[in-house]
């Protein structure tokens, strides 16, 4: 019975709809987090207080779900386990924090804290996951940074060789 459950628990977390039903919630997380800014409602504000919260409470079930249905091992296997597993524990060292202070996040230290916040957008990587075309253009800029960097050094070059020779022409008449 138990390894029936294990079984049917892999298959549910190994499934895209699971991926992709957490990838909205990484999507509506992303917008929630733009709203944030200086001088906002104090309705908003809490709003958007509740919703980090519950969106905290989505990801650690994600992350435990994860790991209940395949396993440690094969959870710390994949790095953007890593990322998402480093989010949801800075996201519970915030939530901790923020309980423990009484703190909502004035003017105190609990603003860098809640820059941690700001990594969850990071989460929208595991959309380049799943889109082919972009994981070949980004092996591709991969592949040739190096040439980037030659053709920036060229660049460079350049703009020093024609400002020396613009200050040595017209330096002095305008």
């Amino acid at each position: 019975m138990y390894k029936r459950a294990k079984f049917l628990w892999r298959i549910q977390v190994k499934s895209d709809l699971y991926d992709h039903f957490f990838t909205f919630f990484v999507f509506l997380n992303t917008i929630t987090l733009a709203c944030e800014r200086y001088g906002i409602d104090p309705e908003l504000e809490l709003f958007l207080e509740g919703t980090n919260i519950y969106f905290t409470v989505v990801f650690i079930y994600e992350m435990f779900a994860k790991i209940g249905g395949i396993g440690t091992n094969k959870y710390l296997a994949d790095k953007m386990n890593w990322l998402d597993g480093f989010i949801v524990m800075t996201s519970i060292f915030e939530l901790i924090y923020t309980a423990a202070s009484g703190d909502s996040g004035g003017a105190s230290a609990l603003n860098t804290l809640r820059l941690l916040r700001t990594f969850r957008v990071l989460r929208v990587m595991r959309l380049l996951r799943g889109l082919e075309s972009m994981q070949t253009i980004l092996n591709v800029m991969a592949r040739s940074y190096m040439s980037f960097v030659y053709i920036t050094m060229l660049m460079f070059l350049f703009m020093i060789i024609f400002t020396l020779l613009g200050m040595q022409l017209y330096g002095g008449y305008w």
